[in-house]
Parts: C-alpha cells; structure tokens; sequence
C-alpha cells in the first residue's frame, strides 16, 4: 500500500515577528503512551515545530489493517491504492491516527491538535529520516556497550543558530536554490529508550546533563531540547524578545548582552573555512550513521554463510532468542561505534565495506594454499584496478 507524498515544509515563515523552527522534525521512536505524544505535540507547538513524526510498528500495521477494510478510512490515512506485499512496513508511512492514541488530542490541546493534524506515522526509522541532512539521537545510555555522546545540548543548539542564521542570509538572495538542511531530532519510547541499532542510524548522540536523577520524562525531554534550540535560533536571527532587566549592582552592559544575537555569519564563515580546511587534508568526511548500513552489510553477509544472523534477531534484544547471533550483532556494533568515532572520509567508509565483502565472497573462492599470484590477483579484480594504495 502506498502512502501519499509528505507535502513541502514552508520555508519562509507567515509571520516573520514569530520565530519558527520549520526545519526541525521531531521523531518518537515506539513510544508507548499516547498521552506523552499527545504533549509532545503541544511542546512541537510551544517552539514552533510543526513537522512531528512517529516511529511505531504495531500501530501502522493496525492502521493498515483498518485501511484495508474502508477506503474511507485508507482516504483519510493517504494511503492511494490497494495494499501490497512487495513494500515492506518498515519502508511505509501514513497520516497519524488520532483516534487509535487514547488520550492525545486531550493532552496536546487545541495548539498541539494542528500539529497532529498533520503527523506521520511510519513503520521504520529508517523511512523516518528521510529528507533529512542530519540526525540526533537522545539518549542517556552509558558504558563501553553504547555509543557514546558525540554532541552537547549546547553545542546542538548552537549548531542550529549558526545554520538558521544562514539559511536565513540565503532566503534573502536566493532561497530556492539553497533549501535549509532539516534536522531530524530523535527520541525513544519511555522505558528503554533508542535501540542500539536505532542510535547506529543517526549522525550524532546527545545526553542531557542531569542531577540525582538521570531519566527524564519522554514530553520533558523534548520539551527541554526544543526550547533550547529554540532561545538559540532566536538569538541567531535577531529575535530580542523580553528585554532583561540588569540586576542589583549589575552593569547595563552586561544585561543586554545576555539577549544580543549571537555572530552567525561570523561563526558560519569560520565553520565553513576550517571544514574546507580539513576535507583538502584528509577527504570529504561521511556523516556517522554509515555505519548502520555497514552494520547491515556485515549481517547479510553472516547469513549468506549461513549464521543465524536473520533480521529479526539483529538488534540489543536477540539474546533471549539466540546468544551466538547477540554475541555477532554486539562484536559488529562495537566495531561500528569505532567507526563512528574514528570519522572515516568516503574512501575509507568504501574500503571497510570492501573489506567485508572481500572476508565473504573470496574467502573461500581463494582458499588457505592459494599462491601469492592468485591472492594478488584476487584483490586487484576487487579493487576493481583502483591502484591508489590506500587501504
């Protein structure tokens, strides 16, 4: 069954005395209250968010189920035509349906209810980060076994000023051939948070600094991410809002600084020259989440071997089905967080699915008394008579 096409997110805002973040889309991976979406859309809401996507399996196959039976309903989904089998789940998406999540529109109130209105519901992360030109995965999971935080909330956020700025800049001299970048922000379900395989796919890892107590609320969450980034791209493109009053015995000076916008273009143009500076050194840098289709790669070619490496059992939770194919998939997550951290360019990133490729096909095609000639040989066919030496 096929889904209609996701309309195009405005650029330019109605009302420019409003400081909007039409770029930024919110992602719930599986969450299991409704009524936590339903105030998540009320925070989309509060900081100008309107591009809210969610992540859950079990509620779009029951939502096909019910397209299946009224072509009302599947009109009202956006589903265009009669369902099919060679499109798996995971690839569709639909329109949230609001009246499969108890509680939602009552917890999102009237602001957020336009913000469901026009939600997604999707089968797989994977389609839910389409169109996007970086991801975010929060997650508050510490220890050799998880990846690692590779971005601060105020370094994102800051982040987020300095493109808003820019893009900004660019609308004024030629929008259309310069769209935004959109950011795609993700979050877990309430009890386990981001599957391992979920954090893989994204470009970065946040962690948000807590006291006593490390877990936050799903809604909390978002809504302290969303209005961070919010005061920053404010302050990026010249949003005064309050005026701050200096406190007892504080200089003038010092209060209006507080609420000055930031030197986008400055910190922009500097960005841009030291990562000019750094692709003419070691090459164009390939954003993180490589890995994941890395990661698939190495499964596919355990079960062309015949290991028990089918999809189902590739992810954090195979342990209680098969320990050997766990202990596979957590020795090639390690494996891909290095990566992740390591920062490889494109030729380095084609290598490595070069070398996996190379230990599964010609391993056995050349075999353990193969000559030097024959393994010589052997690797300049995979190569295909690239001869540069890198490796």
């Amino acid at each position: 069954m096929a889904a209609a096409a996701l309309p195009a997110a405005a650029v330019v805002d109605p009302d420019p005395a409003i400081c909007r973040l039409p770029w930024c889309r919110v992602i719930l991976v599986e969450p299991r209250d409704a009524r936590n979406v339903g105030m998540v859309a009320r925070a989309c809401a509060n900081f100008g968010v309107s591009d809210l996507a969610v992540v859950h399996a079990g509620k779009l196959q029951a939502a096909l189920d019910r397209a299946g039976r009224s072509p009302e309903k599947a009109r009202q989904l956006g589903f265009s035509d009669a369902p099919s089998e060679a499109v798996p789940n995971a690839e569709l998406h639909c329109a949230l349906d609001v009246s499969a999540w108890k509680g939602v529109e009552r917890l999102a109130t009237g602001e957020g209810g336009v913000v469901l209105q026009s939600a997604r519901l999707y089968g797989g992360l994977r389609a839910a980060l389409a169109g996007t030109g970086r991801s975010v995965a929060f997650s508050g999971r510490e220890g050799r076994n998880f990846r690692q935080a590779s971005v601060s909330l105020r370094a994102l956020a800051c982040d987020m000023g300095v493109s808003a700025s820019a893009a900004v800049t660019r609308a004024l001299e030629a929008l259309e051939a310069h769209p935004p970048q959109r950011v795609a922000l993700v979050f877990g379900s309430e009890d386990v948070g981001l599957s391992t395989e979920a954090v893989l796919m994204c470009d970065d890892v946040c962690r948000l600094r807590t006291a006593d107590c490390p877990s936050l609320n799903l809604s909390h969450t978002v809504a302290v991410v969303l209005a961070r980034v919010h005061e920053e791209v404010s302050e990026a493109e010249g949003f005064s809002g309050p005026a701050v009053a200096p406190a007892a015995g504080q200089p003038a000076a010092v209060a209006k600084r507080s609420s000055a916008p930031l030197p986008a273009e400055d910190v922009r143009q500097g960005r841009e020259a030291d990562a000019a500076a750094e692709a003419s050194e070691v090459g164009v840098q390939v954003p993180a989440a490589w890995t994941s289709g890395w990661s698939e790669l190495c499964r596919r070619q355990f079960e062309a071997q015949g290991y028990p490496t089918q999809a189902e059992l590739w992810n954090g939770r195979g342990r209680r089905k098969c320990k050997f194919t766990y202990r596979l998939f957590r020795i090639v997550a390690d494996c891909a967080r290095s990566l992740q951290r390591a920062r490889v360019t494109e030729h380095e990133a084609t290598a490595w699915a070069k070398l996996v490729e190379a230990l599964s096909t010609r391993s056995t095609a050349i075999g353990p008394d193969a000559s030097a000639e024959t393994v010589a040989a052997e690797t300049a066919d995979s190569e295909g008579g690239d001869s540069d030496g890198h490796a």
